[in-house]
């Protein structure tokens, strides 16, 4: 709540006085962004994030394609923020949605990944933010809270960015070190210069400005399986052994007057004369029922999520061909590649941002640049049948031994390959002419 008068406040001293987020859209951002981080229990939300996000990322690069400095610049900038991807796609699911901040200090582009809770929309051109407000960066000294803010402004083709610090209630600071970042303002730009990692999932409203965590209409099914969680735990701890011993088998402290009993499990109880001295207590735990319960709810889960068997339940096994491994899994695919689409949009937003930097800042010689994916398919396709195809599209011209080559070596780039294969070939023919020399004597 109070980072949410705060943020009234800031919008004020930016002047602005109309935006596309209201404060009920505000709060719900920061109820998404503070489920997706609780570590105190089990968390549903990080799972499915996690295991989508690995799905995703897994086996797959990107690059920057053409032949200048600025594709080379540009390439390095994206090296370092594909390292970081996993995390900006598990952000972008657990909380609705990511966004990565380019910046330049010493000359250098670097990064922040922020939680969508931390971005203001105030106005959008079609599918482009043209006005948004940022909490940058935070930092405590002593007792006090410090934010930098930064706004962000298009107007008549022209981008505006400007910075401000408070502290935690929105009054004005000074920090020295964020003493150097300067407002700024370049031309020929149409769009904030970040990127905006926004879940593919349905927020079943008009509106898009924001996204929604993977788990978004799920709560009351959720509420269920911790439900279950807690009837497992109370019939466990309920048909936990007892054993029921005579008080007569065990002897008194002397200062508190109770028995010693050798274990927590034994308990002192008035014997018979003529019964038995121990009486165990040991009833049969209903754990089947329970767990095909909880089953039912993970797959209930899955299904209202939209995956496939094989996140929270056991994986259905239907054969080892391609056909048969993509139809097992259709649901969970459809939906890495509803998450892959979003990857690239804001991946080339983000490389849109860094290519105005480096023009701006003149980090880099000027220059046209294209973006490629080789997205995996490991997780639908069977390695041996890939193979075979690959073969046989070698021997019908429509591959080459580079492509052949890079896809048993994914690590490889094309030159590389080439270069292994060219040291390969000449190592052949110098074989082949030993055998003809052996072959004359």
């Amino acid at each position: 709540m109070m980072l949410k008068i705060v943020w009234e406040y800031i919008m004020r001293i930016f002047g602005i006085t109309k935006t596309n987020t209201t404060g009920e859209q505000m709060k719900e951002n920061m109820a998404f962004t503070q489920k997706y981080e609780a570590a105190d229990e089990l968390n549903l939300t990080a799972i499915f994030a996690n295991k989508l996000s690995t799905l995703a990322l897994n086996e797959s690069t990107a690059d920057v394609s053409g032949n200048n400095g600025r594709v080379a610049f540009l390439d390095q900038c994206l090296i370092e923020v594909w390292d970081r991807m996993k995390r900006v796609i598990s952000r972008m699911l657990g909380t609705g949605g990511c966004i990565v901040v380019p910046y330049v200090r010493l000359g250098i582009i670097q990064f922040d990944v922020l939680s969508q809770e931390r971005m203001v929309i105030h106005e959008k051109q079609g599918n482009r933010i043209t006005r948004a407000t940022v909490l940058a960066d935070s930092v405590k000294q002593g007792e006090k809270h410090y934010h930098r803010w930064m706004d962000y402004q298009v107007d008549g083709g022209n981008l505006y960015i400007t910075n401000k610090v408070t502290d935690q209630w929105g009054n004005a600071a000074f920090l020295e070190q964020w003493a150097e970042i300067e407002d700024i303002a370049i031309a020929g730009v149409d769009r904030v210069l970040f990127a905006y990692f926004q879940s593919p999932i349905d927020n079943r409203r008009f509106g898009d400005e924001y996204g929604v965590p993977i788990t978004y209409g799920c709560d009351r099914l959720i509420s269920e399986i911790f439900e279950c969680f807690e009837q497992i735990r109370d019939e466990y701890k309920l048909k936990e052994v007892k054993i029921f011993a005579d008080e007569r088998m065990f002897q008194k402290d002397v200062k508190t007057g109770k028995y010693r009993m050798p274990s927590k499990v034994f308990f002192a109880a008035h014997g018979k004369e003529n019964g038995d001295m121990i009486e165990v207590f040991s009833p049969e735990i209903r754990h089947s029922s329970y767990y095909e319960r909880l089953q039912y709810l993970f797959g209930l889960l899955e299904k209202s999520i939209g995956t496939s068997k094989g996140i929270l339940t056991a994986p259905e096994s239907r054969g080892a061909t391609a056909t048969e491994i993509k139809a097992g899994l259709y649901d969970t695919y459809a939906l890495i590649g509803d998450i892959r689409n979003a990857v690239e949009r804001g991946v080339r937003d983000y490389l849109y941002a860094c290519n105005v930097l480096a023009n701006y800042y003149e980090l880099a010689p000027m220059g046209a640049y294209g973006v490629r994916f080789d997205w995996s398919y490991e997780m639908i396709e069977s390695s041996s049948e890939t193979w075979g195809q690959l073969k046989d599209a070698l021997e019908l011209g429509v591959k080459s031994k580079v492509e052949l080559r890079q896809w048993l070596n994914p690590n490889e780039t094309s030159d590389e390959a080439q270069k292994v294969l060219g040291e390969i070939e000449e190592r052949q023919e110098v074989g082949q002419g030993q055998d003809v020399v052996l072959e004359r004597i």
